[in-house]
């Protein structure tokens, strides 16, 4: 059932984001905010959920939660780097929403080994996002050149997309963490297994 509504969603949001117009300023390009924009929301989200969320959930829960988070901030800088390259043509590591992107990756990528390796430091790791976030919507909003557009102009009809991109990027998510919660319980069953041998 899952698998069916997987790729029913995946199919609606490809013909959905193909059937829509070129945007006046971006070209083509700006479809790929139907992907960016829903990824962005759920990565953040939990990264400013996850340090009140550890302490209510199991150890696997939160180990599988960090790299989930991790797997999506990668995808998010991927598809933040694939716009800046088809609009503008390159890469800017100045532009401070894409210094962001980076910082993020980098957050979540030490919050996820700091999971494997000490779990208590990492949770206390983890409220560092609430000083990385508001600082960088403060600098966000002072730049005065910024290549990421903060908000583009665009018929009702263009946000017709978000409607199926919206519950795909959930649903990967949700696979995401499925999977690697599984492979951690069979890590964490074998790693227990082991101490008592």
């Amino acid at each position: 059932m899952k698998e069916k509504v997987l790729i029913s969603l995946t199919i609606l949001t490809i013909l959905s984001i193909l059937i829509l117009p070129q945007e006046n300023k971006l070209g083509e390009s700006y479809k790929l905010i139907y992907i960016h924009v829903p990824v962005t929301v759920i990565m953040i989200s939990s990264l400013l959920l996850f340090p009140i969320l550890q302490f209510k959930i199991q150890e696997e829960q939160a180990k599988s939660l960090s790299v989930s988070i991790l797997a999506f901030s990668a995808f998010h800088i991927t598809i933040s780097s694939m716009f800046m390259l088809l609009t503008w043509g390159g890469l800017a590591f100045t532009e401070i929403r894409f210094i962001f992107s980076i910082t993020i990756f980098f957050f979540a990528l030490t919050h996820a080994l700091l999971s494997y390796i000490d779990l208590r430091l990492a949770k206390l790791y983890s409220f560092l996002i609430y000083i990385i976030t508001p600082y960088f919507y403060i600098q966000i909003s002072k730049a005065e050149f910024q290549l990421h557009p903060t908000f583009v102009e665009m018929p009702a009809y263009f946000y017709i997309p978000y409607l199926v991109s919206f519950p795909l990027m959930l649903m990967i998510y949700g696979v995401i963490y499925e999977r690697i919660k599984k492979q951690t319980q069979t890590y964490l069953i074998s790693d227990k297994a082991r101490v008592f041998d």
